[in-house]
């Protein structure tokens, strides 16, 4: 009985998510594609969807949050969810984090119909992809400092102005391993405020 192969694109910008959807249907490599600009409704979905094997193409800077923040739930919801990051980043220090957070593949916005293709063959033999433009980027970094996803998330948090407090209800975490968090975080950067952290991240557009 014939598969029936799905993918799922979540992306702000309506834009490009509809005019991505229209190039993985003109080259007919899935027989569904779901297009949602939303997390609310993409996590409705994934939660409806079972167990069948479902490629999802997320962006990386959402409105409200950051990409790598779904990545987890994405892999608690579906065991069997390939998850491609698509994004406009060329900070060397994002597709560093990108990589170490170790999703199925990670493809730039400007990339061709070719790349796409390479991306999803790759993943069906169980392999790792990186778009080659990023590995061009990649390739010239010596030393990046990589924040984690749960990093990447308080970071979020905390440029939009929330308190240790806030930010402990929002991700059921105690305040003290928030403190613990922002200390690692400075270190890792060697910085002395969360106003120099914040600045840091946001010149390597990380947030």
């Amino acid at each position: 009985m014939h598969t029936i192969r799905q993918a799922v694109i979540l992306d702000d910008h309506k834009l490009f998510a509809d005019s991505f959807s229209l190039l993985l249907e003109k080259y007919d490599i899935f027989d569904l594609i779901h297009v949602f600009y939303s997390k609310e409704e993409f996590s409705r979905f994934l939660l409806a969807f079972g167990t069948d094997e479902i490629y999802v193409f997320l962006d990386y800077y959402l409105e409200k949050e950051n990409g790598l923040s779904l990545l987890s739930d994405i892999k608690r919801i579906s065991k069997t969810a390939k998850t491609i990051f698509v994004t406009s980043a060329v900070s060397p220090l994002v597709i560093k984090t990108l990589e170490q957070a170790r999703p199925n593949g990670i493809i730039s916005k400007s990339c061709g119909l070719d790349i796409v293709v390479s991306c999803i063959s790759s993943i069906r033999k169980n392999q790792f992809y990186v778009d080659p433009k990023l590995e061009d980027i990649l390739s010239i970094l010596n030393q990046a400092v990589v924040f984690s996803p749960r990093e990447v998330e308080l970071l979020a948090y905390f440029s939009k102005g929330m308190n240790i407090s806030k930010v402990a209800e929002k991700t059921y975490l105690s305040p003290h391993t928030i403190i613990s968090h922002r200390r690692n975080m400075m270190s890792k950067v060697n910085c002395n405020s969360i106003t120099q952290l914040l600045n840091y991240a946001k010149e390597n557009q990380i947030i």
